[in-house]
């Protein structure tokens, strides 16, 4: 059964208190302001060395945000309001209502043109999400090395980031799903 968001997670992970983690309350509220959110929110982090974050489904008007302990040490404060900030785009937008992998993974799957529709969803969600965050953020660039990090698993000590040729990448990746899809076509 559900045993309850909350209880799972005061089992399983540490919440942050003002106390121990005061800026990253500090951040937590700037992004709750910039959104509009007004609901109260738990923070939560579990140790982990991947760079991961979580928004958990709201229980009795109650926010989650999940934090993994790498994510927490390793990203500076621009970077973690993007973090953050996407995170509570999932809440913002209310996207826990439709429980996505819930669809997906019933042993009665749906047809392919609805499982299409799901991954495009999911898609479209993330990139909202990734709004917020760049929002929360303050502009693009703090959102683009806080993307890094989360697709590097760098910190940026030792290889430094460059934005620009991190996009080229992306960009390069898109030519080549559209050359893979045009040599499939008949």
């Amino acid at each position: 059964g559900d045993i309850g968001a909350r209880r799972q997670l005061l089992g399983t992970a540490l919440r942050l208190s003002r106390e121990m983690a005061p800026d990253v309350h500090a951040l937590l509220d700037g992004c709750r302001s910039t959104l509009g959110l007004e609901a109260p929110i738990e923070t939560y982090v579990f140790p982990s060395p991947v760079f991961n974050a979580a928004a958990v489904r709201p229980e009795r008007g109650l926010l989650f945000i999940l934090l993994s302990s790498a994510l927490l040490e390793a990203f500076e404060p621009d970077e973690l309001r993007f973090v953050v900030g996407h995170e509570l785009g999932h809440h913002l937008f209310g996207h826990h209502r439709l429980p996505v992998a819930v669809l997906l993974g019933r042993k009665a799957a749906p047809g392919p043109g609805l499982a299409l529709r799901l991954f495009a969803w999911q898609r479209y969600a993330e990139i909202s999400c990734d709004r917020a965050g760049m929002v929360c953020a303050g502009g693009l660039d703090s959102a683009a090395r806080g993307l890094f990090k989360l697709a590097s698993g760098l910190r940026g000590r030792r290889v430094r980031i460059v934005i620009e040729q991190f996009l080229a990448q992306a960009g390069e990746l898109r030519d080549e799903v559209g050359r893979l899809a045009r040599a499939e076509e008949p």
